[in-house]
């Protein structure tokens, strides 16, 4: 009796959190043509947008936490015009150096150079992403350094098996809420792939 009532219980939870997973997933992201896919690995070129970025200094996990906290800022109407910007997907991260970081937000789509909000944080800087080429790596887990590792191990490989030429850093991509089950996200390691 109070083991079907837990199992009720856990199943209208997952239900409940699945529902709420897929509507954080519906986040507007930046558009991209698959160029080849080849088992988990993709070659994407996307189109234009633009990015809200600013660089932080520590671990990596504690980078992304202090860029996310100011960039949120910005998005939440800490901004010239004082409006609110749409969240979007990815949340992506850069190496810059020992222990520096670039975090960023895509933009929304209906915005450009000419008609974003400009950050009241002068360390927010809007950047344009023309003609972006990449190769990517799609895998689910925890957003966390060794799962990062373990997937910039395999694309590197695959680049290498590939005679690709890339371009350094590698740009590490998460699209879930820190709450979405573990199985459920989306994370990507990308690098440009030079001209």
């Amino acid at each position: 009796m109070i083991l079907d009532y837990f199992f009720k219980l856990i199943n209208r939870t997952l239900i409940v959190l699945l529902i709420l997973n897929v509507n954080i997933m519906a986040n507007e992201q930046p558009d991209y043509t698959v160029i080849k896919k080849d088992n988990e690995f993709e070659i994407r070129q996307y189109t234009n947008f633009l990015t809200a970025t600013v660089e932080t200094e520590g671990e990596r996990d504690d980078a992304i936490g202090k860029g996310f906290r100011i960039l949120f800022k910005y998005i939440s109407g800490e901004n010239k015009n004082k409006e609110s910007i749409s969240m979007t997907v990815p949340v992506m991260q850069k190496s810059t150096g020992a222990n520096k970081w670039n975090v960023s937000f895509v933009v929304p789509k209906k915005f450009n150079l000419q008609n974003v909000p400009q950050p009241d944080n002068q360390s927010v800087k809007i950047i344009n992403n023309p003609n972006l080429k990449v190769v990517v790596i799609t895998f689910s887990g925890l957003f966390s350094d060794s799962n990062i590792k373990e997937n910039e191990a395999k694309i590197r490989n695959y680049i290498k098996e590939k005679g690709l030429k890339i371009e350094e850093p590698a740009i590490y991509a998460g699209y879930n809420a820190p709450w979405t089950l573990w199985f459920l996200k989306r994370n990507e390691v990308l690098f440009k792939l030079a001209n």
